[in-house]
C-alpha cells in the first residue's frame, strides 16, 4: 500500500511534472482512497505520503484545488493537525496543504477560518514554542534569543508559519473573525523573536497581513498586545537581516504605524528610531526606503507628543528634506542638472520615494501644532525654498506635483496663522522664500502645460494665496479661518487644508494566491 501511494507522490513531483500529471492522478479517481487512508490508523508515515499528494494537487490550478476541497479534504487535514497521535512533521504537512488551499481564493480562506484552521495551526505552533522555551530555560537561555536547533522543528515551523500567514490574507469580512486574527498575531509575535531567518520571514509577513486586515477594527486593537519588545525586535530586523526579511519587517512597521497612537508610539523608542533612520538614507534600496518614509508619514500624522519627538530627531528630518529633490539631479541657478550617476537611477522608483517624503512634510505642516511647525521651520528654514525648487522641474510627475502644491499651500496657511503678526513688517518670510524661488513663475508654467484639472486648481489657489499673503499676513490668515470668505476669493479653507493629510495608510503583504509545491526532496520548497 505504502509503495503505491509513494509511487503516486513521486509521479507528481518528478522533475518534468506539470499540470497534466495532476490531471492523470485525478482521472484515476484515487482521491476517495487517499482520503480513506488519511483517516485510517495506518500510521504517520503513510498519512504523510498522502498529505504530500494532497499538497501538490492543491498547488495546481483552480480546478485542482477545487477537486481537493470538494472531496472533503479540509476536514480530514484539520483532524490530522488536531490529532494527538500525529507527529509534528505530519501536522506541518497537513497545514501546508491547507495553506495552498488558502492561497487559492478569499472564499476558501473564509471557509478555513470558519472551520478553525487558524486556531488548530496556532495550537501546534504554541506547543512547539513551549517546548523550545522550556528547553531554553533549562539551558539558562531564557532571557536571550530563541533558536530552532532541532531539524524537525525547524522544517515544521517554517511550513506551519507559512500556512498560517497564507490564512491571514483577507478578501472577505475579516473583521468578523478578529478573535482568530488575535491569536494569529500572538503566534507570529512569538516566532519573530527567534534567530532563524526563515521562520522570522514568515512571521513578519504574517504580522503584516494580520495588521492590514485588522485596520480600523476597534475590537482587535482593544485587545492586541503590540509590545515595546516586538517593536524593538522589528527595529533590529530592519538593520541586521537579509533583504527579504528587512522588506517584510519594514512593512510590518508600516502597518503598526497606521494603527492607534498607543501602539504606534512604541515605534518611537530610541533603539527603533536609530534603526529606522538607517533606512532613510539614499544607500537603502528604493522599495525599502519608500516603505520607511510611508511609515514615517503615518507617525507624524498622529498626536502632538509623537510629532514633537520626531521633529526633535533632526537627522530624520534632514533625510526627508534631502529627498525633496529630482532623482539624479542637482539644483543650481533655478535649473535641475543631471549628475554623472543620473543614468543609473531608477527614476520611476525614486520618484515614489520623493512622493513619500512629501507626504511626511504635508502631514507635519497640516497635523502638527503651531509650536511644532514653528520648531520645524526654525531648525529647517530652507523647506519652503526646497519645495519651490522642486516645483521648477519641468517634468515633475503628476502625483509629486500635486503633493508639492499641497505642501506649499498648507505651509503658507499654517505659517500665516500660527505666527501672524510676529513677522517683521507683517510679512511672512516663508512666502517670500517661495516667491524668490520662482514659485509663481513655475505655477504659470504648470498651468500652461497639460496639467490635470486638480493641479490647475491647486496652482490657482496657491498663486492667489501667495499674492494675498504677501499683501497682508493677517488678512490672509483671517480669510482662511472664515471658510466661506476663503471660497469666495478662491482660497483654500483650513478644513480643506486639513483634509489633504492622510493620517493612516496601510500596505499589503505579498500578492494574493501564494502556493508552494513540494519537489523531489522533503523540505525543498519552490514558490
Amino acid at each position: 500500500m505504502k509503495q503505491s501511494v509513494r509511487g503516486i507522490r513521486r509521479y507528481l513531483v518528478q522533475a518534468n511534472s506539470d499540470e497534466s500529471h495532476v490531471e492523470d492522478i485525478l482521472a484515476l479517481g484515487v482521491l476517495p482512497r487517499i482520503k480513506e487512508l488519511m483517516q485510517s490508523d495506518n500510521g504517520n508515515s503513510l498519512k504523510f505520503e498522502c498529505a504530500w499528494i494532497v499538497t501538490n494537487i492543491a498547488a495546481g490550478t483552480t480546478a485542482h484545488t477545487q477537486a481537493i476541497v470538494q472531496a472533503g479534504f479540509i476536514d480530514v487535514l484539520l483532524e490530522i493537525i488536531s490529532s494527538k497521535k500525529a507527529e509534528v512533521y505530519l501536522k506541518a504537512q497537513a497545514a501546508w496543504a491547507l495553506g495552498n488551499i488558502a492561497g487559492e481564493s478569499p472564499a476558501y480562506r473564509e471557509e478555513l477560518m470558519t472551520k478553525g484552521s487558524s486556531t488548530a495551526i496556532v495550537n501546534v505552533l504554541n506547543d512547539i514554542y513551549e517546548d523550545i522555551y522550556d528547553l531554553a530555560l533549562r539551558d539558562g537561555r531564557g532571557r536571550g534569543r530563541l533558536y530552532l536547533l532541532d531539524n524537525d522543528y525547524d522544517v515544521s515551523t517554517e511550513s506551519l508559519l507559512w500556512s498560517l500567514s497564507n490564512m491571514a490574507r483577507g478578501g472577505y469580512r475579516t473583521a468578523d473573525y478578529y478573535e482568530n486574527y488575535l491569536i494569529m498575531f500572538d503566534a507570529f509575535a512569538k516566532y519573530v523573536m527567534f534567530e532563524n531567518p526563515k521562520q522570522v520571514l514568515e512571521a513578519c509577513w504574517g504580522l503584516c497581513r494580520v495588521l492590514y486586515n485588522m485596520h480600523e477594527v476597534g475590537a482587535f486593537y482593544y485587545r492586541v498586545d503590540i509590545s515595546v519588545e516586538l517593536c524593538e525586535r522589528l527595529g533590529e530586523l530592519i538593520t541586521s537581516s537579509p533583504l527579504k526579511v528587512v522588506h517584510a519587517a519594514i512593512r510590518t512597521i508600516v502597518n503598526i504605524s497606521n494603527g492607534p497612537d498607543k501602539h504606534a508610539m512604541n515605534l518611537l523608542q530610541p533603539p527603533v528610531l536609530l534603526s529606522f533612520m538607517q533606512l532613510l538614507t539614499p544607500q537603502t534600496t528604493t522599495d525599502v526606503r519608500k516603505d520607511a518614509y510611508l511609515a514615517l508619514s503615518n507617525l507624524v500624522a498622529s498626536n502632538e507628543e509623537m510629532i514633537d519627538q520626531i521633529i526633535q530627531h533632526r537627522p530624520i528630518i534632514d533625510n526627508v528634506i534631502n529627498h525633496l529633490a529630482v532623482p539624479g539631479h542637482t539644483y543650481t541657478h533655478f535649473n535641475w542638472e543631471p549628475t554623472v550617476s543620473h543614468a543609473f537611477y531608477s527614476r520611476s522608483e525614486e520618484w515614489k520615494v520623493t512622493k513619500e517624503a512629501l507626504w511626511v512634510i504635508l502631514n507635519l505642516v497640516t497635523v502638527g501644532s503651531d509650536s511644532a511647525i514653528y520648531q520645524l521651520l526654525s531648525q529647517h528654514p530652507t523647506i519652503p525654498a526646497t519645495l519651490a525648487a522642486l516645483l521648477n522641474y519641468i517634468r515633475l510627475p503628476t502625483d509629486a506635483c500635486e503633493k508639492t502644491l499641497e505642501c506649499m499651500i498648507s505651509l503658507v496657511q499654517r505659517t500665516n496663522k500660527c505666527i501672524g503678526d510676529q513677522y517683521q513688517n507683517g510679512k511672512n518670510p516663508y512666502v517670500r522664500q517661495l516667491i524668490d524661488g520662482r514659485a509663481s513663475i513655475a505655477l504659470s508654467t504648470i498651468q500652461q502645460s497639460n496639467s490635470t484639472p486638480k493641479i490647475w486648481d491647486l496652482c490657482s489657489k496657491l498663486d492667489k494665496l501667495l499674492y494675498v499673503s504677501e499683501e497682508s499676513v493677517s488678512q490672509a490668515a483671517a480669510m482662511v479661518d472664515a471658510g466661506g470668505m476663503a471660497s469666495a476669493f478662491g482660497l483654500p479653507s483650513m478644513v480643506e487644508i486639513q483634509s489633504k493629510s492622510q493620517k493612516r495608510r496601510v500596505i499589503r503583504g505579498l500578492d494574493d494566491g501564494d502556493v508552494r509545491l513540494i519537489e523531489n526532496a522533503v523540505n525543498n520548497l519552490c514558490i
